[in-house]
């Protein structure tokens, strides 16, 4: 009898997470589907594609020369001759005029404009890897959480049945009063938990709701098992691929190439600009008109003027040596994240399997033979719940391990630059 008491409360225990599986067949969350839906709908990352695109459009604008000037100057034209000043003027100028910049300075700023627009688009895919980031920590939240939930609505059904049976060895008289008071009072207590529980998986499904631009209150689905497996890259592995895809490097590679063409472009600035005006001039009363050319050019190396251009000369190659050295820092911050996530990852799916295979079955065991023994009065309540509580326990840590370790290897995604899937093919080739 005592026998199926205790195999009736085990089956208690996964009630609730049978009934899991069965909604998560009509109602799983899943992961590809909320990135898709961030990625297009995100108003931050919006924003930073529509700011590469612009930028973009500036490759024609500074490439192409200035408009050229068209006007007609008159001369000595009386008062009486309004509104029409050819009639009594003595002469009546036409002139178009063209601003010719010195060779290389457009090409160079075109160079500038190009590298500009590679380092936006890079942002853009960096913002986009961090986004991706950011909602898998959330959606990996989320899943723990409602392991928890599952874990608490268990407990609560098995500190239920415990409530029941320690009534019913009190009225025969083998239990206390006290430890039915030990297990209301722990029902409670797995109560007010369900309670923060809910209050917190509202705040992350908000969080995912807003990242995927979506209203904060929409409810979401259950989050499914985690696919867990032991990566075979190693840290030499991950650095070749990062030095060559991380957005961020890259952005900065770009930087660096445009702060160089902006610097050829300041050399540049040394040489004159020519301005070409041609000129016919119509005189009045006479046979005698005549055309007339201009040429003319400015002068950047005067005095009061060349402090302008050699001071864009060294800032832009200050501005060189700044990111070179933002380069470097962020190279060894990439291989910090990709060492520290390699090691956290390597404890984590250690403390999985110790969980897994070890500890939870153990704990399993021990509170099967406890409640056993409680019925028969061979042990005293409050080694019951200790066993409950190291059950409890190890089935938190082993879904926080896991939430960790999924967690981890996002990480190592945005630390190189690429999914789990791509760096496997990849390093695989």
């Amino acid at each position: 009898m005592n026998r199926i008491i205790t195999q009736f409360i085990l089956f208690l225990l996964f009630v609730p997470v049978l009934r899991a599986q069965e909604k998560a067949v009509s109602d799983t969350l899943h992961l590809d589907i909320l990135v898709r839906i961030g990625l297009e709908n995100n108003p931050q990352l919006q924003s930073l594609r529509d700011q590469a695109n612009a930028a973009k459009t500036r490759f024609n604008q500074v490439t192409a020369w200035d408009a050229p000037q068209v006007g007609i100057e008159f001369y000595q034209t009386p008062i009486q001759s309004f509104p029409i000043p050819t009639r009594k003027g003595m002469e009546t100028d036409y002139f178009i005029q063209q601003m010719f910049p010195w060779p290389g300075k457009l090409s160079a700023m075109g160079k500038v404009a190009i590298n500009n627009a590679d380092m936006l688009e890079q942002t853009y895919k960096a913002a986009e890897k961090k986004f991706i980031l950011d909602l898998k920590t959330a959606y990996y939240e989320l899943y723990l959480i409602q392991r928890k939930l599952e874990i608490n609505e268990a407990n609560q059904n098995l500190m239920s049945s415990l409530i029941d049976i320690a009534m019913k060895q009190l009225e025969v008289g083998m239990g206390k009063q006290s430890d039915v008071v030990r297990a209301q009072t722990e029902l409670s207590k797995l109560i007010e938990e369900a309670i923060q529980l809910k209050r917190e998986k509202k705040v992350v499904e908000a969080m995912i709701n807003t990242l995927i631009s979506q209203p904060a209150n929409n409810a979401l689905g259950l989050v499914p098992d985690l696919d867990i497996a032991m990566p075979r890259y190693t840290y030499e592995g991950l650095i070749g691929l990062a030095d060559n895809i991380r957005s961020e490097l890259k952005a900065m590679k770009f930087e660096i190439e445009m702060n160089r063409s902006e610097l050829v472009a300041a050399k540049k600035e040394f040489y004159p600009d020519i301005m070409v005006k041609g000129q016919y001039k119509n005189m009045s009363n006479t046979s005698s008109d005549f055309w007339s050319l201009m040429v003319g050019v400015n002068i950047p190396i005067a005095w009061w003027s060349k402090g302008k251009y050699q001071g864009r000369v060294q800032e832009n190659r200050l501005n060189i040596t700044k990111v070179q050295n933002q380069y470097k820092d962020m190279s060894n911050m990439v291989r910090f994240e990709i060492q520290s996530s390699l090691s956290r990852i390597e404890g984590d799916y250690s403390r999985m399997m110790i969980y897994k295979n070890t500890i939870i079955p153990q704990a399993q065991h021990s509170l099967e033979l406890l409640i056993a023994e409680y019925q028969s009065n061979k042990t005293e309540f409050l080694m019951v719940l200790d066993a409950y509580r190291m059950l409890l326990m190890a089935k938190q840590d082993y879904y926080m391990a896991n939430m960790e370790f999924v967690s981890d290897t996002a990480k190592i995604e945005q630390a190189v630059g690429m999914s789990i899937n791509e760096i496997n093919e990849k390093l695989s080739r």
